[in-house]
């Protein structure tokens, strides 16, 4: 796959060619992340950021083990490319790379909090450059003689919440000294099976899936009339509800009963909010799913970005009961 950059390219992201481990393509929801940070890259809605305080850490011991699980995964030693003469896009993963690791001594400061907190916003605001891996930084803030304040950024073209917490297990695991199981397999695997899938047998199954769909289903018309009742609306807003145990306890002993999770009510409750103020008979929306494929050898161990996003589909009827909903 070399073959495929030009010397051009390999330069533009400062890499020699005996630097380059692998090459491979993207997974079509790491295209959508691509896509849409380069359309618009201010917007920052694919950074993700972690933040929490540590007691009685060794600040070496931590970025030696950061260090050693960047060794050891080769999507976090990732970088893209799509420029020139590729027919897509590619991920190029360089086989030695530093960890991005940031210590401060911010001990005594009277303005600890408000200086977090913008030291946080400014990670977010610097943003990454997918030609320039890593795509991750580790800030380490030390607050007090034995606590530090992690502030952990990466983008989220590399992982999911998934692969997140394996990584946070990993680099515990190593700071912890233990040694860590042989891996199996490798993100480059998964692309791969993604290759081996029939496509016009799944268009064929997603075209059948929202047939029953006529049009869109967009809440945001249902709301015309609110928006230009209110001059200031701009355009989002928010709306929080709190259950309180007696509640909770009561729909998952409800969801139980139905043989169904709660995600499941949850996703019901939302197609009949749909339906009913948008009118429209069948409703659509979308939910993230893991996209851990069970046949793909080591995959609930891999870290990689596996998520995608698939259409909910459903036409509620009026004379149904809720238990016969949840169960089609």
């Amino acid at each position: 796959p070399l073959a495929r950059v030009t010397q051009a390219q390999l330069d533009r992201l400062a890499i020699a060619p005996e630097q380059v481990e692998d090459l491979y393509p993207l997974a079509p929801m790491q295209r959508g992340m691509l896509f849409h940070t380069l359309y618009e890259a201010s917007a920052g809605d694919y950074l993700n950021q972690m933040r929490l305080d540590v007691d009685g850490l060794d600040a070496e011991r931590f970025r030696a083990a950061w260090q050693a699980t960047l060794d050891a995964q080769e999507v976090l030693r990732s970088s893209f490319v799509w420029d020139g003469d590729l027919n897509e896009p590619l991920q190029v993963v360089q086989r030695r790379l530093s960890i991005p690791f940031v210590l401060h001594d911010w001990r005594g400061r009277d303005d600890l909090e408000s200086a977090l907190a913008s030291l946080a916003r400014a990670e977010l605001a610097q943003g990454f450059d997918l030609g320039a891996a890593p795509l991750l930084r580790v800030v380490l803030v030390q607050v007090a003689d034995d606590r530090h304040h992690l502030i952990h950024t990466h983008h989220h073209i590399l992982m999911d919440g998934w692969s997140h917490s394996q990584l946070m297990g990993e680099v515990l695991q190593r700071y912890n000294g233990q040694v860590l199981p042989a891996r199996q397999g490798h993100f480059r695997d998964y692309i791969a099976w993604l290759q081996r899938q029939d496509s016009d047998q799944a268009q064929a199954f997603w075209r059948g899936q929202l047939k029953i769909v006529e049009e869109p289903t967009r809440l945001v018309q249902a709301l015309a009339n609110l928006r230009a009742a209110d001059a200031n609306n701009q355009g989002h807003g928010g709306f929080g509800m709190r259950l309180d145990n007696l509640q909770t306890t009561a729909l998952v002993e409800f969801a139980r009963r139905q043989k169904v999770t709660l995600n499941t009510l949850v996703q019901a409750a939302w197609l009949l909010l749909l339906q009913r103020h948008t009118g429209q008979q069948a409703v659509v929306f979308g939910a993230t799913v893991a996209g851990r494929p069970a046949e793909l050898r080591g995959a609930e161990q891999q870290v990689g970005l596996f998520i995608n996003t698939l259409p909910v589909v459903a036409a509620p009827l009026p004379h149904e009961s809720v238990q016969a909903l949840l169960q089609r």
